[in-house]
């Protein structure tokens, strides 16, 4: 069976086709040590939403890119459970033109800025006040354990539904 392709050991390629041959092999090469190195750069997450029935939490895992740093990865978590849910069986958290402003991590504390879109009323995220930031915390929490504490702003200000009222 062997000796019938035996024609190919025999072959010699010379000129521009050699050359082609050559720096095809070499780009192959160069692709496959750069992707075993670094790998394809995403990442997977998972990220929790309300179930439309109500009481329970789904999981959706979802490949993200990394970022390079633990922020902007944090960042891009938070992006992506802003967008919403890609399962016909969960609602959204957060309203509509909701945004991630920015991340800063201070050793095991995270605080994340929020757009004050999020407090806006919608009808397709059913999670309100606290609720809401509980369930992003969640995430947070489940793709990032090193966070020990979580501070969440709207628009730089602490939400005021986290204060207790005085009577």
């Amino acid at each position: 069976m062997l000796d019938r392709f035996d024609f190919i050991l025999r072959m010699r390629v010379k000129g521009p086709a050699a050359t082609l041959g050559w720096v095809f092999l070499g780009v192959l090469g160069c692709s496959l040590l750069l992707f075993l190195l670094w790998g394809n750069g995403k990442v997977s997450r998972v990220l929790f939403f309300p179930s439309r029935s109500g009481g329970r939490m789904v999981a959706e895992e979802r490949l993200l890119p990394r970022r390079g740093s633990l922020a902007l990865d944090v960042t891009e978590l938070a992006e992506g459970i802003l967008l919403g849910s890609t399962r016909h069986d969960a609602v959204r958290i957060f309203p509509r033109g909701a945004r991630a402003r920015s991340a800063l991590v201070s050793g095991r504390t995270l605080s994340l800025d929020l757009s004050s879109d999020l407090l806006a009323a919608d009808a397709e995220a059913p999670l309100r006040g606290q609720d809401t930031l509980d369930a992003l915390a969640r995430s947070l929490r489940y793709n990032f354990p090193r966070l020990a504490a979580i501070d969440f702003f709207i628009d730089g200000q602490k939400p005021r539904f986290l204060e207790k009222k005085k009577i």
